[in-house]
């Protein structure tokens, strides 16, 4: 009896030498891609260990290495996957067993904690995840029969940061319903305040550039559910999550103010 999975598991990477332990958290026989973007010569021969397939990109392009790692599976269901995350034992096969050919599905991704900073960012992740329902990345596993639904590609290469808010809008306008498989469990590892600021000055670069581009409108700034968070998560992760947004609409007047007033 065959019991491969018929799911490719794309993880895109530059140098994280997590990525070991997130292989190895792969319980299933599935395909399995890694694709490096900008790596080194030895990150590359670092990688080559492990019976995976790989694909190398000259350029750290998340994005490109996320439509390069669906285009080359040989799938119909596609599961994307960070190099800083490891599955729960089992959790592929509950996650296979519990997708009833839905065309978009998530599994649960749990943010551990390491002291009170990252424990208020999980508790803001959880919120912007779950409480609102939204199938960003990582753990989000699509039917490629979706791609002239949603506009004729996955993710956009002109994109940067935000291509999975950018995926998920287009989910939205095609009425596709994405299905939430709770009970299949992928753990982050913990984040630092540091990198989550970073991540949101990014992200409103990101934002930017695509109103840049005619395919979003506005700054789109979450300050309105500061209070929400506050109820649900606590004061600190609510305190936290207005931070985070100071940050995001940082790098979009930032972005506005480089194309705009720098650059002429």
């Amino acid at each position: 009896m065959n019991n491969k999975l018929p799911i490719s598991i794309v993880i895109p990477c530059c140098d994280d030498i997590r990525i070991k332990q997130c292989i190895e958290s792969i319980d299933e026989d599935v395909e399995v891609i890694v694709v490096l973007n900008g790596s080194t010569e030895y990150f590359r021969s670092f990688v080559k260990q492990f019976k995976v397939k790989i694909i190398n990109l000259p350029d750290k392009s998340p994005v490109k290495s996320l439509n390069a790692g669906i285009d080359n599976s040989i799938n119909q269901y596609v599961l994307t996957m960070d190099s800083d995350c490891v599955f729960e034992k089992g959790a592929l096969r509950e996650f296979f067993n519990n997708l009833d050919n839905a065309e978009v599905a998530k599994g649960r991704v749990v943010y551990l904690q390491k002291g009170i900073i990252s424990s208020a960012i999980s508790k803001v992740r959880d919120y912007i995840n779950y409480d609102e329902l939204k199938p960003y990345n990582p753990f989000v596993c699509i039917n490629k029969n979706i791609k002239n639904k949603i506009g004729g590609y996955y993710y956009n290469n002109n994109i940067f940061w935000t291509e999975d808010a950018d995926l998920n809008l287009r989910i939205k306008k095609a009425k596709i319903i994405p299905k939430y498989i709770f009970s299949s469990i992928m753990y982050h590892a913990p984040l630092t305040m540091k990198h989550d600021l970073k991540g949101a000055f990014k992200h409103g670069i990101g934002k930017r550039k695509r109103v840049e581009q005619k395919i979003a409108f506005g700054v789109n700034s979450h300050f309105d559910k500061v209070f929400d968070v506050m109820r649900k998560k606590g004061i600190l992760p609510g305190t936290y999550y207005f931070i985070w947004n100071c940050f995001y609409v940082c790098g979009y007047f930032c972005q506005f103010l480089f194309k705009y007033v720098l650059l002429k």
